[in-house]
Order: C-alpha cells, then sequence, then structure tokens
C-alpha cells in the first residue's frame, strides 16, 4: 500500500538534484514525521559493443567510492522527460566518440527506491564505430578502455564490477548478448 504524503518541504534543491523531506501517513495510520528523498531525473547507461565484438567501457574515478570504476558510458538526462535513447546515444558520444548502428532497449531499473525516484534506463548499441574524439564535461575525467564482451562479462559474474549500477545493467545485457552469440 502507499503512504499518504501530508507535508514535503525541500531542504536542498540544485540542478542536479533536490532534497526533500515527508511527513507521511502508513497504511495503518502511523506518521512517519521525516522521510528524506532524492529527486534525480533518470539517468541512462548504454551497453555498446563494437563491431569486432569489444566492449566500449570507460575507467573513472568516483569520489564517492574513492576508487576509479570500470563502468558502461552513460549519464543522466537532460531534464524530465527527455528521451531516454536519445540521451543515452549523447552520453556514448561526448565520452567515447563511438556511435552505434542499433540500438536495443532492454528496460530499467530503480537505483534505490527507498531514497530516490529516479529510474536507470539501459541500452545495448550494436555495430559501433569510433566516430569523433570524446567531448567531455568540463570536470569529467575518464578514459576509454575497449575490451572483450566476454571478458567484461565474466568481470561483472565473478562481482569484480563494483558499482551497482553498472552491474545491473551489464545483467539486463546479458541475455540479449548471448543470445545474439557476442558472448557465451
Amino acid at each position: 500500500m502507499r503512504w499518504k504524503v501530508l507535508k514535503s518541504k525541500d531542504i536542498f534543491k540544485s540542478r542536479f538534484f533536490r532534497l526533500r523531506v515527508d511527513e507521511c501517513e502508513l497504511p495503518d495510520g502511523r506518521i512517519m514525521p521525516d522521510y528524506y528523498v532524492m529527486e534525480f531525473v533518470d539517468w541512462v547507461n548504454v551497453v555498446a559493443l563494437t563491431e569486432s565484438g569489444q566492449m566500449v567501457m570507460v575507467e573513472q574515478y568516483r569520489h564517492g567510492g574513492d576508487d576509479i570504476f570500470l563502468e558502461v558510458p552513460g549519464g543522466s538526462t537532460n531534464m524530465r522527460g527527455e528521451d531516454t535513447q536519445l540521451a543515452g546515444l549523447r552520453e556514448l558520444l561526448e565520452e567515447t566518440g563511438y556511435a552505434p548502428q542499433e540500438t536495443l532497449y532492454l528496460g530499467y531499473h530503480y537505483p534505490n527506491p527507498a531514497l530516490q525516484t529516479n529510474r536507470m534506463h539501459t541500452y545495448l548499441a550494436l555495430g559501433c564505430r569510433k566516430v569523433q574524439e570524446p567531448e567531455l564535461d568540463p570536470f569529467e575525467d575518464l578514459k576509454t578502455v575497449l575490451l572483450p564482451a566476454q571478458e567484461v562479462m565474466d568481470k561483472w559474474m565473478s562481482g569484480e564490477i563494483k558499482h551497482s549500477i553498472i552491474a545491473s545493467s551489464l545483467g539486463l545485457a546479458y541475455k540479449p548478448l548471448r543470445d545474439r552469440g557476442l558472448i557465451s
């Protein structure tokens, strides 16, 4: 059963996210006085493969985790309602310089539905070719890495991929990649 929001107050608002606190009535009548929620626009990940079966990955430092992570290209939509496929293809091109011949929507999941409102959409991009140099945002610092698709999926299955939304997107890609004979 859904909770009823009795009051909602902004705590912090920026162009990237909004933090609010809600007072909610639970289905049994109890009142939750302070429930914190972060509102983000939807995010998108692209599991991209070149024509030769290499997966287009990026390595980047993530300050919250204080480590360098192996990731698929991706990012946020620019606004609520922006077409997620266009956002994903934009991020793939900006971060890596690659563009696909074919794109398939694999679905979405919620990164953290207890605290966040956004969804993470995942696309499979096939037949990728490098068409330009990356055009990184001012504070993006990442490196494009091409790895055999099977190697990346082995890293995912062994738990070596530690970024949970990347792991989830690779999970969505597993069956389509296997069905197409691109991994075993």
